[in-house]
This record gives C-alpha cells, structure tokens and sequence, in this order.
C-alpha cells in the first residue's frame, strides 16, 4: 500500500553513494580475490585424479566460506 514514488524517494534519501555502494564494490573485489586465491591454490596442490579433484573443490567451497564468513 505504499506509494512508489515515496518507497523511491526514501530509498535515494537512505543510500549514501560513496559509502554504502564503493564499500561493496571495494569487498566483493576483496572477497573474489580471496576466493581466486584459494581455489588457485587448491588447483595446484590437487592429486591428478577425479577423487583429488573432488576434495580439492570441497575445500576450496568449505576454505572460501570460512574466509568471507569470519
């Protein structure tokens, strides 16, 4: 029941360009960095076989979510 016009103007009053937007351009750059690292990593230390790779990716998923979560 709320006017879009108002959710609109509400929502522009709210959000602050430098800091809310750059802020999460700045972490998902950080984030996917980190990530790339990781799976890099795991991708050269993984043993050439199809089990290897199945661990590798698990912890490359598991190491990634630990990074960005803690």
């Amino acid at each position: 029941g709320v006017d879009g016009g108002a959710c609109w103007g509400n929502m522009q009053a709210s959000v602050d360009f430098r800091e809310d937007v750059v802020n999460g351009i700045i972490k998902s750059i950080c984030f996917g960095t980190v990530v790339t690292w990781i799976a890099v990593y795991q991708g050269f230390e993984c043993p050439p076989s199809a089990e290897g790779i199945a661990r590798s990716t698990t912890r490359t998923v598991v190491y990634s979510s630990l990074a960005i979560l803690s």
